[in-house]
């Protein structure tokens, strides 16, 4: 008759030869717990049942074996939720982007603004920056003028550009500017007394376009020109002798957006980097 130590040594051979894939660290702690439980002792008082075969015993050896691997397999197993594993991983939630503020008049609190103009842009602006027609912003420089950056949202004032930005009233481009980029870079890199500007191409937040820097003689007399006017195209007079204009014609979704950078001789190069910081802000929304 097979005894219970005949029983532990074919569960230990069903386990070792394969017959269930269990992780190693299971079947070890399966395998070194059959032979060290102990047998019962005589003087144990227990309610006695009828003596199983060999068979039913292997049986109810093997099932056991499977009962507890099964029961290991779920509490060893990594990812395993309950008690013997981490919960899953808590999906992370984005926070929501700060909301641009509305241009207001007067000195604006550093952050980022919405244009007007329908314009659908916003730019940011550190502390000392005011509104400027709610299409761009402005702000004074220690030496007493100005720095700005501003768009021309006006699309009818650029068909009229000048080649004599003095005496602009009799020389008007004919026939009137194009719609393009390129047409408006070739007309102003025409005009007259603007430091002969070459349109260079120019990226303004993904958007391509042309870029010229042009500049006001440092020694004419605006006085002396048509209604005391020294003008780029209709409507944009500019404010001293010297003064510089960085202009950016940009193609934004198939429209002409016109953005200038203007600063006079007096600025320092620490406002001027500050200057290309807030030009650099801007972001056109989708």
């Amino acid at each position: 008759m097979s005894t219970d130590r005949d029983t532990t040594r074919f569960v230990r051979s069903w386990l070792e030869e394969g017959a269930t894939e269990l992780p190693d660290r299971v079947l070890d702690a399966v395998l070194d717990q059959l032979p060290t439980t102990p047998q019962r002792r005589p003087s144990w008082l227990v309610r006695r049942f009828p003596e199983m075969n060999n068979t039913a015993k292997l049986i109810l050896g093997v099932a056991a074996v499977v009962v507890v691997a099964f029961l290991g397999i779920r509490f060893l197993s990594p990812g395993t939720a309950g008690i013997g594993g981490p919960g899953a991983t808590p999906t992370p939630v984005p926070t929501p982007a700060a909301t641009p503020a509305t241009l207001t008049d007067g000195e604006l609190e550093p952050g980022t603004y919405v244009l007007g103009h329908d314009l659908n842009a916003t730019i940011t602006v550190p502390s000392g920056w005011e509104n400027l027609d709610d299409r761009g912003v402005t702000r004074e420089t220690a030496a007493g003028s100005g720095i700005a950056v501003v768009f021309w949202p006006f699309p009818p004032d650029l068909q009229e550009v000048y080649t004599d930005p003095c005496a602009w009233s009799s020389n008007i481009i004919e026939p009137p500017v194009g719609p393009t980029v390129d047409d408006l870079a070739d007309a102003l890199a025409s005009q007259s007394m603007r430091g002969d500007p070459v349109p260079t191409d120019v990226t303004v937040d993904g958007y391509q376009g042309k870029l010229l820097e042009m500049t006001v003689p440092s020694d004419i007399e605006i006085d002396a020109c048509d209604e005391g006017e020294f003008r780029s195209w209709l409507g944009r007079f500019h404010q001293g002798p010297g003064q510089t204009d960085r202009v950016y014609i940009l193609d934004v979704n198939g429209e002409r957006q016109v953005l200038i950078a203007h600063h006079m001789p007096d600025a320092t190069a620490e406002e001027l980097a500050e200057q290309q910081e807030v030009l650099d802000s801007i972001d056109f929304l989708p």
